[in-house]
């Protein structure tokens, strides 16, 4: 990113590097942020076992064979914990790294067909866009995805230009590694990327070069220890039971009931609904506030191909429609899905914008993303008044400094479309640093597993604990030993009245039904869900929303 920085610093460019600058910080902010949904914490649950028991080759969640995700993105956060302990920061710093390994390889796609200020358009488009900056702070396997995938399909295209076994071992190591973190299906977006640019081009010849060939076999190698860690843990001991079943094969698993039996809704495990439109609606939120703007830069697209005009590349149509197809078409949707997406629908929408010139598409530009500032900013201002009005200070600081930024970039623009773009990227580093300074932190204060664990660290760290949930927040953060057990276990326990209780609202009514008797050391709010509903939003409901997460002992 070197001549990035390089270019952007110049006095006429300033203004997107001090941009750029905010926005990184924006996207790092979050990586202290402790856990506030439980797939981080499950997964670095995950990871620490590997760590701790030093065996890379099992996936274990509490002394059982745990079978729903690939290695790679769990062998990272082991070697991360290895080096930095086991905690929130080095759970989520791999992450980061890889999500700005997307965004330096967004950078070097864009500047090789469309120039230095696309390129610096598009990496701003992807560290603002709302959930590129959620996924840093609320870390799943999508930050990993995003740098292998980009990295791949860069190098592949180098390879497509010119064969060098640098390129071809860097894009098939990347595109093995992304393999190895979400399934098989992530060779469509890389293979439909090449592919498409090729057929768009009019070279289907060139699809069936040996060097493809090659590359496929290389993948094949590379994928190698996750073949052979899920053949080790389950194709050999066919008497593990897992999905409520024996003789599973972790290697069937892996190349096709992980990806295909759930499209097909045929797999281990399955859902019951599925909205062809949830992608659509979803990428409105998602891609905030640049969503209107992508789609119209893809109808755009789409409709110059269609006319035959040629493109400079179909690398990002090509990877990110098919890919958006079958999400849509899968009956499992989670909004997160399309992230891996993000750097393609980047470069897309910043060849449309940096195109703009005076007239209606210019007008459509500044109409569309002022309406859309408008309801983030409107959006912000009450979720200030209603959700946290004792934070107003650092409301007020923040605000403070949107003026002061948005004066500076309407001043001397060089291009017609940059103080609206600016604008609207410092729109989007107002609410994404509210959400990262106020609205997390209070998320988390009402996280009663989370709360529970940091009390007991504090205040009785060498107490025999047991519990009867089972929270991986609390399993994470809670620095003693425990034992996890029903209610009915519990009370067998040896010297039971010495130890700790951890309990829910369920487990504290078992023991009223059965009239045990017990003192509460400590009762904290838990809000137990992962989306937040319009009465926790508002704090003046936020109490009928809440159940109680307890520390007790029996008497």
């Amino acid at each position: 990113m070197e001549s990035t920085a390089a270019s952007i610093f110049s006095s006429q460019k300033r203004p997107y590097f001090i941009v750029l600058l905010l926005a990184i910080v924006l996207n790092v902010a979050g990586i202290g942020i402790k856990f506030f949904t439980d797939d981080g914490a499950l997964y670095s649950a995950l990871a620490r076992s590997m760590a701790q028991s030093n065996n890379f080759t099992d996936l274990m969640y509490h002394g059982a064979d745990w079978l729903d995700k690939p290695h790679f993105p769990f062998w990272v956060i082991a070697i991360s914990f290895k080096i930095f302990g086991i905690n929130t920061f080095a759970y989520k710093l791999p992450a980061l790294l890889f999500f700005f390994m997307s965004v330096a390889y967004t950078y070097k796609l864009a500047k090789k067909f469309y120039g230095d200020e696309t390129a610096i358009i598009a990496i701003l488009i992807l560290l603002t866009a709302l959930h590129s900056v959620m996924s840093n702070t609320d870390v799943r396997a999508e930050p990993y995805i995003m740098g292998l995938l980009m990295g791949a399909v860069y190098h592949f295209y180098k390879v497509k230009e010119r064969f060098s076994m640098a390129d071809v071992l860097l894009a098939c190591i990347f595109t093995a590694c992304a393999v190895m973190t979400k399934g098989i299906y992530l060779l469509i977006p890389i293979g439909a990327a090449i592919i498409g640019d090729y057929l768009f081009k009019g070279n289907i010849k060139g699809v069936f070069h040996w060097k493809w060939l090659f590359s496929f076999i290389l993948v094949v190698i590379f994928t190698l220890p996750e073949i052979y860690s899920v053949y080790t843990q389950f194709d050999l001991h066919p008497e593990k039971v897992v999905f409520g079943r024996t003789g599973i094969s972790g290697i069937h698993w892996f190349l096709w009931d992980s990806q295909f039996g759930r499209f097909n809704n045929n797999g281990y495990i399955t859902n019951t609904h599925g909205d062809k439109l949830f992608f659509v609606h979803t990428l409105l939120w998602a891609f905030a506030p640049w969503a209107i703007l992508l789609f119209y830069a893809l109808y755009a697209t789409i409709r110059k191909m269609i006319k035959g005009i040629t493109q400079p590349e179909y690398l990002c149509i090509s990877g990110s429609v098919l890919m958006l197809l079958i999400f849509s078409a899968s009956k499992f949707q989670l909004p997160f899905y399309t992230n891996i997406l993000f750097p393609f629908f980047a470069i897309i929408t910043a060849v449309f914008i940096s195109s703009l010139k005076a007239g209606a598409e210019f007008k459509f530009f500044k109409i569309t993303q002022y309406i859309m500032t408008g309801l983030l900013l409107v959006a912000v201002i009450a979720l200030n008044f209603i959700f946290a009005p004792e934070c107003w200070p650092v409301f007020v600081l923040l605000i403070a400094g949107f003026i002061g930024l948005s004066i500076y970039i309407y001043k001397k623009p060089t291009q017609i479309y940059q103080p609206v773009f600016l604008f609207t990227c410092s729109v989007s580093v107002l609410v994404n640093a509210y959400l990262v300074t106020v609205a997390y932190p209070i998320i988390v204060d009402y996280r009663g597993d989370l709360s529970a664990a940091e009390y007991l660290n504090q205040n009785y760290p060498r107490e025999k604990v047991s519990a009867a949930v089972l929270s991986n927040t609390f399993d994470f953060y809670y620095k003693g030993g425990v034992t996890y057990n029903n209610i009915d276990a519990i009370l067998k326990t040896d010297s039971l009245k010495s130890r700790i209780i951890v309990a829910d609202k369920k487990a504290v009514a078992e023991l009223k039904d059965k009239g045990i008797a017990y003192t509460i050391i400590k009762a904290f709010h838990d809000f137990p869900h992962e989306n937040l509903s319009l009465p926790f939003i508002i704090k003046k409901k936020r109490s009928t929303t809440l159940d109680q997460f307890y520390l007790i002992r029996i008497r």
